[in-house]
């Protein structure tokens, strides 16, 4: 917590699973009720969503290459709230699917470009000794916002609506970007290296 780049980071993290817990309570809901996508579309929109998660995998040191990590990551981040924008004004129309399908993979691949550019950071700069530490606290907190994520869903549908409940968390989702745009993360064009650790001169007290 202590770390200018590694605090922003895993803080954003935790945001943008609790945005995404809200977003994907409703989801599947929404596409099989209100957009009346049956199954066989739902399970269309899930499986090329999932492939742009391999694409962004495949893609991703290229693009750290050439435009740096924190384009990268400000990008994948951003990301989210814009591919979340078509499921808020889709009607039951087959194109929709198509668009909605479309803008899920663009969506992966950015996160997982993203997800794994901001892990190399956090490793560069954690003390070996601390790696194990550092790593579970980053995991227990997004784990950790996917159930008061899920309340906090429900509660804004029950008080409002399904529809209220989807536009909340792709709001949400612009918290971790503009906690990451604010942090000295902003500025990385390269990877940060590691202080060197010191080396003990064992022929000391000889």
């Amino acid at each position: 917590m202590h770390d200018p780049i590694q605090r922003p980071l895993v803080l954003s993290l935790a945001g943008l699973a609790f945005a995404d817990g809200i977003v994907t309570t409703y989801f599947a809901y929404t596409l099989l009720t209100r957009l009346d996508s049956g199954s066989t579309g739902l399970g269309l929109v899930m499986g090329v969503t999932a492939v742009g998660g391999l694409a962004g995998a495949v893609v991703a040191t290229r693009l750290v290459d050439r435009f740096g990590p924190a384009r990268v990551m400000l990008t994948g981040f951003l990301a989210y709230a814009v591919c979340g924008v078509p499921v808020l004004v889709a009607r039951p129309e087959p194109v929709w699917l198509g668009v909605i399908a479309a803008a899920g993979a663009l969506r992966t691949a950015a996160a997982v470009a993203a997800g794994t550019t901001q892990r190399s950071p956090r490793q560069q700069l954690c003390p070996p000794e601390l790696q194990s530490r550092a790593q579970v606290t980053s995991v227990w907190l997004v784990t950790g916002m996917r159930p008061a994520a899920a309340l906090t869903a429900g509660a804004v549908a029950a008080a409002s609506s399904v529809h209220a409940a989807l536009i909340a968390g792709t709001l949400c989702y612009l918290v971790p970007a503009a906690l990451l745009w604010a942090s000295p993360v902003r500025r990385l064009t390269t990877m940060p290296t590691p202080a060197p650790t010191p080396v003990k001169d064992s022929t000391h007290g000889f």
